[in-house]
């Protein structure tokens, strides 16, 4: 009985062990996680006005492209 004690006592103990070392590593990829998340929001914040633009200019084409085939339809 004390030998079974003291084998579940170890493994307990490498369990705990096993499981700190899964959340050092977990934390850590998250730290990357957000630090690249952090960087696409930046490159899309940047880059917005730009794309803005340009979809107001295709959807002003597009309108004045559908007004002229209205006026095409008999």
């Amino acid at each position: 009985m004390q030998e079974l004690r003291g084998a579940v006592t170890e493994l307990r103990g490498e369990v705990e062990t096993f499981g700190a070392g899964v959340g050092t590593h977990v934390q850590g990829a998250r730290a990357q996680l957000e630090s690249l998340v952090n960087g696409v929001v930046a490159t899309i914040a940047s880059i917005r006005p730009d794309v803005e633009t340009v979809v107001s200019g295709l959807s002003s084409r597009i309108e004045a492209l559908d007004t002229e085939l209205a006026g095409l339809e008999p």
